[in-house]
């Protein structure tokens, strides 16, 4: 893994955003987030904080343990799972029905936070350049949408590190 020898450009937190809305129902779906950083620029990200946003009505669909959704930021828009056993993924976020009665219901609050500050170094280190928002639903009837806003830092790092943080990241086949 890339060490974090660089310097960091940022006093303060910036912000990217990205939206998705399944291709078709129940389908693994993925929307590039627009970063604007080359992959010449050797830059990293530090991110401090994930908000996920999830859309109310794809939520309304979760009435049994079978239904779920499930989304991930990613470093390739190529694999087929959003799995924890992915080196592709960086963080991932599932949501499902744990209590189901007849009567009575429980409120819930947006966004669903990831919190990153308590790691070494601040945050998790990823390359800013692809990264992409994937989302699959399991049992839905409607496509699941789901929005996503990350914190970060930027980190500038040598070719040698640079290069170790991106192939950290890649598939291996």
């Amino acid at each position: 893994m890339a060490k974090a020898t660089g310097s960091i450009s940022d006093t303060f937190c910036n912000k990217f955003y990205a939206t998705v809305t399944e291709s078709v129902v129940n389908t693994l779906t993925f929307k590039e987030i627009m970063t604007n950083v080359s992959i010449f620029d050797k830059a990293a990200w530090i991110v401090q904080r994930l908000e996920w946003y999830f859309d109310v009505a794809s939520v309304a669909q979760l009435t049994t343990a079978a239904k779920l959704i499930q989304v991930a930021l990613t470093a390739t828009d190529k694999t087929t799972s959003l799995g924890l056993d992915n080196p592709s993924v960086i963080d991932n976020f599932q949501l499902s029905v744990l209590y189901q009665s007849a009567v009575g219901q429980q409120l819930y609050s947006m966004p669903f936070t990831r919190d990153f500050t308590n790691l070494s170094g601040g945050g998790l280190i990823i390359a800013p350049r692809p990264l992409f928002i994937g989302l699959k639903g399991t049992g839905l009837a409607t496509a699941a949408v789901c929005s996503l806003r990350g914190y970060f830092t930027s980190l500038s790092l040598t070719s040698d590190n640079y290069f170790e943080l991106i192939d950290f990241y890649r598939i291996v086949s």
